[in-house]
């Protein structure tokens, strides 16, 4: 019966995906802001009753990221192959959830800083939540975008850096009104900020698939 009953609330999680997935991003494109604000109080109720209305912030991310690893896979077939550990496409899929993460993270940590908390794992957790929601639309659009490149043809090319410039023209907007909004920093101090944790982000990113080249070549298949 306890197996059943497992099974039962697995199988009604999964489902509801298909209903909260598209209306937790629609909310997050929408209002960016709410739903920072959203992350930081759901974590202050039971545990039971947190992100009733929407994805938990790191399923979130991860959904997405497992989603356009499937569609580029499946349907680009433009795969990178490794070799060593990275040749399991659960743990590329893991590297890949992992390094989309720092920018949350490092997000997260700015954040603490500027509350003027002491960093730790119950201060970080909130922040590192909110940063999630605010991240997976910018993630989704660097994913179209490199898929879109990778066509042969003459308009994926200008279309893929369209699509990158607009996401990244978004990402930086809503990050820096967070950071006026949620932590009342002047717009030169929310500007800087915002720059910093992309290129930060930006370096610590490319580093980890740096470092996982040293597990073997890679080979790009399409």
């Amino acid at each position: 019966m306890n197996l059943l009953r497992s099974a039962e609330l697995l199988l009604y999680e999964v489902v509801s995906w298909l209903v909260f997935y598209p209306l937790t991003l629609w909310r997050c494109i929408r209002r960016p802001m709410a739903m920072i604000a959203y992350a930081e109080q759901e974590l202050t109720r039971p545990p039971e009753d947190q992100f009733s209305e929407a994805l938990s912030p790191p399923i979130f991310l991860f959904l997405t990221l497992m989603i356009a690893h499937m569609v580029q896979s499946g349907i680009f077939h433009n795969d990178a192959a490794f070799e060593g550990v990275l040749a399991d496409q659960r743990n590329l899929l893991i590297l890949r959830a992992v390094a989309f993460s720092l920018f949350p993270l490092l997000l997260g940590i700015q954040h603490v800083r500027l509350s003027g908390q002491t960093l730790s794992r119950r201060t970080l957790r909130p922040m590192f939540y909110a940063q999630c929601y605010v991240t997976v639309p910018f993630v989704l659009a660097l994913d179209l975008a490199m898929m879109l490149h990778s066509l042969d043809a003459g308009w994926s090319g200008p279309t893929a850096l369209a699509i990158f410039l607009i996401g990244l023209g978004w990402y930086a907007v809503a990050l820096t009104r967070g950071f006026m909004i949620h932590r009342n920093t002047r717009r030169s101090q929310a500007i800087g900020q915002t720059a910093l944790a992309i290129v930060i982000g930006g370096v610590c990113f490319f580093g980890v698939f740096a470092l996982s080249l040293l597990s073997g070549p890679v080979t790009i298949g399409s």
